[in-house]
């Protein structure tokens, strides 16, 4: 299956998606002269992003990302400045042609605002997810601590609770619950 590749100005080529994603993305880096490291992805004649740069498994075929004989854009991803609190936040997604229409640019920009929020939203959620363990480790803590403010086990207090005492029982007295129960 072959999609239609277009860059620069009204430049294109063609490319077989019958390939993994990560060699399809090297291959087209190498034909619009981009460098290795180069963030890219590749958006319909709408605007619409593949988003191959998130994939979890780049080794997966292209083939089930893309309608056959259809033509792309190369959007080049911006990122936040290296070594920044924002390094990893998303800035824009440039189409690599000479002069994007209007349309184009404006639904890259509300998907590229889109994708800043959620990842926004993600960090928050595992903000609060570092908290909340902090908190449950507290409230352990509190409850080991016996009826007269001494420490005790969880064990100690249940048994007291229960009528009787966990440092007087014994093991021949355990093993005889165990023959009861047969």
């Amino acid at each position: 299956m072959f999609i239609c590749i277009k860059h620069g100005d009204n430049q294109q080529f063609l490319v077989n998606t019958n390939c993994s994603i990560l060699l399809l993305l090297h291959y087209i880096r190498n034909k619009v002269g981009l460098s290795d490291t180069e963030l890219i992805d590749l958006c319909d004649e709408a605007g619409t992003l593949k988003l191959l740069f998130l994939v979890k498994f780049p080794g997966e075929s292209a083939t089930k990302f893309f309608q056959p004989r259809t033509s792309y854009y190369v959007c080049k991803v911006e990122r936040g400045l290296p070594g920044t609190r924002n390094e990893n936040s998303y800035r824009a997604f440039v189409p690599l042609v000479k002069e994007p229409e209007q349309e184009l640019l404006d639904a890259l920009k509300s998907q590229c605002d889109y994708l800043e929020k959620s990842r926004i939203k993600m960090l928050r959620g595992q903000d609060a997810k570092k908290i909340t363990p902090i908190d449950s480790y507290m409230n352990i803590q509190t409850k080991n601590i016996g009826r007269m403010g001494t420490p005790g086990t969880v064990e100690e207090e249940t048994a007291t609770r229960r009528g009787g005492s966990s440092l007087t029982k014994t093991k021949p007295e355990a093993a005889g619950k165990k023959d009861k129960h047969r």
